[in-house]
């Protein structure tokens, strides 16, 4: 004969299952939350790199290069088979392609890349790779099958490739490094992004600084600011400083130190990501930018919070942060551009000098 169960025992086992239930229940509605943020808010763009290099082809272009790395004066021009497949895959490192886009209505249908980052998780215990692209450096052109500004791939290539597919074309065949997913936002969605993560910090040295288009003030040393602020850095060209009772120009304020402004600001909402310790925030975040930025179809929901979440991890110090060397240089039809002193392989060496052996085998 069974022992009958203590009244106290059936209490707690009651509380235990209602407990359990609601557990699940929890965290179904935030699957469901995050599951429908993702299914209909979240903007999916094509990513079929593959098929967009069928359709357009691949062009013999002439390549701007220097024969002495100061003077530009020693330009010369070659005429070159641009590469059609990368170098590297999956079996040496996840590349991310991060493009942030200045498009705005009064400009028209036509659209720019004013960020582009290439993010590099390698295969094995390297570190993190983070590279910047000036949006000037000239390469050629996978639509058009001539040079031109890297940023202009981003307005495609008609029905043969989207922005995005044409943008990692020519950032594939620079660096030889196959994309394998993009993140698109525009300057609205980076100041929600900078806002909903708390803010973030921003270091101008030792004087004030300001800037009246974008409008720009920001004290001496270190403040943190909020997502408006944050783009205003970001996005400043002519930067002053307060030195003696007087504003000046910051000098050498290039499009490489405006580069390490957007690394910075990245990495900073990379350390921000930290302070997310529940579940629930984790979905409030992802709910709250659903619609400030565009990816590619192939990439999953699970893929995209694995990654969110492992992020929250990394030590954004540990990031290697190499420089594309670059010279000014003059187009035939008079435009000013930019053209890399290094090899890619010589860039990336810089920072990870095991590069070679692991990616180029020497």
């Amino acid at each position: 004969m069974k022992r009958p169960i203590p009244e106290s025992r059936r209490i707690l086992l009651r509380s235990a299952v209602v407990v359990t239930v609601a557990v699940a229940l929890v965290l179904g509605a935030y699957g469901f939350r995050v599951w429908w943020a993702w299914a209909h808010e979240v903007e999916t763009l094509p990513f079929d790199i593959q098929g967009s290099r069928e359709e357009m082809g691949s062009p013999t272009v002439t390549v701007a290069t220097l024969d002495a790395p100061t003077t530009t004066s020693a330009i010369t021009t070659t005429t070159e088979e641009v590469p059609v497949e990368p170098v590297f895959g999956d079996d040496a490192v996840d590349a991310y392609l991060i493009i942030g886009s200045d498009q705005r209505e009064k400009y028209g249908p036509s659209s720019r890349a004013d960020v582009i980052m290439l993010f590099l998780l390698p295969i094995g215990d390297s570190d993190p790779v983070l590279l910047s692209i000036p949006r000037d450096l000239w390469l050629p052109n996978p639509c058009t099958h001539s040079n031109s500004r890297i940023s202009d791939n981003l307005n495609g290539c008609g029905d043969r490739a989207s922005g995005p597919e044409q943008l990692a074309i020519a950032v594939e065949d620079y660096t030889g490094i196959e994309v394998d997913h993009f993140v698109l936002f525009g300057f609205d969605g980076f100041k929600t992004i900078v806002d909903r993560v708390g803010g973030v910090e921003v270091c101008v040295g030792d004087y004030p600084v300001r800037d009246t288009k974008p409008l720009l003030n920001l004290p001496a040393g270190c403040s943190v600011v909020d997502g408006k602020t944050a783009l205003a850095w970001m996005r400043s060209r002519k930067t002053q400083e307060y030195v003696d009772g007087v504003w000046r120009i910051i000098p050498d304020m290039s499009a490489l130190a405006r580069d390490q402004r957007h690394q910075e600001l990245i990495l900073e909402a990379l350390r921000r990501l930290k302070n997310l310790n529940s579940l629930g925030e984790l979905t409030g975040l992802i709910e709250d930018l659903a619609g400030m930025f565009a990816i590619d179809e192939t990439l999953s929901l699970g893929e995209a919070i694995n990654l969110a979440w492992d992020m929250r991890s990394l030590d954004p110090s540990s990031v290697l942060r190499p420089t594309i060397p670059v010279a000014f240089y003059t187009t035939e039809s008079g435009a000013i551009v930019l053209i890399g002193l290094a090899t890619f392989q010589e860039v990336l060496e810089s920072v990870w000098p095991e590069a070679g052996e692991i990616l180029w085998g020497a």
